[in-house]
């Protein structure tokens, strides 16, 4: 392979990647700000240990990812993590807004599926 077609290549791959990032859920056209609830993940940690929610009702739930790691949330009934309630697509330095299933009054467990020590309490109320 001569360096015009390695060159090519390269950018073929390029393109590639940044068509699968796109893909796997991190719109850069979002706006968080139109979610019911935001977290941000900075620093392989969430800005947030506690977050709340509505109750009986779907709600959107905006993930800010400024970390170059992947990251998502998942809910779970409890820190026991025995019932999985919602997971959520990994973003990478994205942010995405996921639609939440209507939850019952009461508190659950939320976390990044990577990283076990990124996590927090989601209050739902109502």
């Amino acid at each position: 392979m001569n360096r015009l077609q390695r060159s090519a290549a390269a950018i073929a791959l390029v393109s590639l990647l940044t068509a699968c990032g796109s893909a796997a859920g991190g719109d850069p056209g979002v706006d968080p700000s139109t979610a019911d609830v935001t977290v941000t993940s900075v620093d392989m940690a969430f800005d947030a240990s506690s977050l709340t929610a509505p109750a009986g009702t779907a709600f959107t739930l905006a993930l800010i990812n400024e970390d170059s790691m992947p990251h998502n949330v998942a809910i779970y009934t409890d820190e026991t993590k025995s019932e999985k309630l919602f997971e959520g697509e990994l973003v990478t330095d994205a942010t995405i807004v996921y639609e939440i299933p209507a939850l019952d009054a009461g508190e659950y467990f939320f976390e990044c599926s990577l990283h076990p020590d990124m996590t927090g309490a989601l209050v739902v109320e109502g």
